[in-house]
C-alpha cells in the first residue's frame, strides 16, 4: 500500500471532503456537494463564465498596460538622469581643464565609472 494522500490523513471531516473532492472530483460529502453544485451551475452559465473572463482579461491587460508604461517611464528616468550625470561630469572636468579626461569618460565606460565616483556623482 502506497503513502496516504492529504484527504485521506485529514482529522477534520470538512476538510477531508474537500481535500477528497479536490483529488478525485468526487463529490461524497455535504460540503463538496455544494460546492460540486455551483460548479455545475457555473458551468451550465456561459454568460456568466464569460463576463469573469472577460473582466480577468481585462484587468491583466490593464495590469500589463500599467507596468509596461511604468517600466518606459522608469526607462526614460534613468536615461534622463543618467544624460544629466555624464553633462555634469562633463562640465566639471571642462572646468578643470581636464579635456583630455572629458573626451575618454565620452568613450570609456569604466573610465566614465571610475570620474563620476571621483565627482560624487554616481546614481
Amino acid at each position: 500500500m502506497g503513502p496516504a494522500t492529504a484527504w485521506e490523513t485529514a482529522a477534520d471531516p470538512g476538510l477531508r471532503d474537500v481535500l477528497r473532492y479536490l483529488q478525485t472530483g468526487e463529490a461524497l460529502g455535504p460540503l463538496s456537494e455544494e460546492i460540486d453544485a455551483l460548479v455545475d451551475t457555473f458551468n451550465k452559465d456561459r454568460e456568466w463564465v464569460n463576463r469573469v473572463l472577460t473582466y480577468e482579461q481585462e484587468t491583466e491587460m490593464r495590469c500589463r498596460r500599467a507596468r509596461e508604461e511604468a517600466l518606459e517611464q522608469g526607462i526614460e528616468q534613468g536615461i534622463e538622469q543618467g544624460m544629466d550625470r555624464l553633462g555634469t561630469l562633463i562640465g566639471r572636468l571642462i572646468d578643470a581643464g581636464r579635456l583630455d579626461d572629458a573626451k575618454r569618460v565620452s568613450e570609456d565606460a569604466a573610465y566614465r565609472d571610475k570620474l563620476l565616483s571621483e565627482f560624487r556623482l554616481q546614481g
